[in-house]
């Protein structure tokens, strides 16, 4: 848990511990975050768009990735499948 009780930055350098680090570091990159998407939402811009399009996409990516080693196709196989072309699977 973040304390905040550190006598200088040597103190907090030897002191801080990786979930320390890994929340300071997650808060500045959200703090930065909200910040360009306030000076982008003033220009007309909404950032977060893209970035839900990229999530759904790598989400597809995982789900064929899985289905594709369920099956035992490969990814192009199982790609080629959707459009109705049919593999023989040797295994």
């Amino acid at each position: 848990m973040l304390l905040g009780i550190w006598r200088n930055v040597e103190d907090l350098e030897d002191a801080l511990s990786l979930p320390e680090l890994q929340a300071i570091l997650n808060a500045s990159r959200e703090k930065e975050h909200r910040h360009n998407k306030f000076l982008a939402a003033l220009h007309g811009v909404d950032i977060d768009k893209g970035r839900q399009e990229d999530a759904e996409a790598a989400f597809d990516r995982v789900q064929r990735r899985v289905a594709a080693k369920l099956s035992g196709a490969s990814e192009e196989q199982l790609e080629h499948m959707d459009f109705g072309i049919e593999f023989e699977i040797e295994h």
